[in-house]
């Protein structure tokens, strides 16, 4: 996962100190949960941050990996802008059947709670749902605790949407796009590059 590319986060040294493992990788300022714990991220950065990561998405997944854990704790801000990718502690090969429930609960797409067979889209419904998390300060569903009622909810209501910002139809589109719940229809990094940005 030590790639050239710009928006992922580079692991530069791996080091055994005694019985520990030391591991550097770039140095960023925050990420971006921690810019929402101070407040809600405008539309206009969010389409920036949105677009870095699809941009890490298209690479990763065109070299045959799944993140499966997209959320704003894994999205890295730089001093000057940068936007990268972070935590492949879940990553997988896409040529591998996968179908294991891992990731965090409230971004997993319908199929990773079905355990069903998936694709890196699973990747892009979680990057809607992290779309929606920078614009409302909380992922959907953040006030349900109990695991199987989350499940169930993502199960048998609706895509989520936005509850506490006011997005652009443009921004509310993308989300409805990303949140498609038929893995064969949802977009691929790729395809939401070429039509939004």
């Amino acid at each position: 996962m030590s790639s050239g590319h710009s928006n992922l986060i580079r692991l530069r040294e791996v080091t055994l100190w005694r019985d520990d493992v030391w591991m550097a990788m770039d140095l960023m300022r925050c990420s971006v949960f921690a810019v929402l714990c101070q407040r809600g991220i405008p539309e206009e950065h969010t389409i920036h941050i949105a677009c870095e990561a699809l941009k890490g998405l298209n690479y990763l997944h065109s070299k045959g990996f799944i993140h499966r854990d997209i959320k704003c704790e894994n999205l890295l801000l730089g001093w000057n802008g940068e936007v990268k990718l972070a935590d492949f502690g879940l990553a997988t090969r896409t040529t591998r059947r996968n179908r294991d429930r891992l990731g965090t609960s409230k971004w997993m797409a319908p199929e990773v709670i079905r355990e069903q067979y998936y694709s890196e889209k699973i990747d892009m419904w979680s990057l809607g749902i992290t779309i929606i998390e920078m614009m409302d300060r909380v992922p959907p569903h953040y006030l349900i605790k109990d695991e199987m009622e989350l499940f169930s909810v993502i199960l048998h209501e609706p895509s989520p949407t936005f509850t506490y910002s006011y997005p652009t139809m443009y921004m509310r589109g993308l989300v409805a796009w990303l949140l498609d719940e038929q893995p064969a229809t949802r977009p691929s990094a790729k395809d939401v590059l070429s039509v939004s940005f």
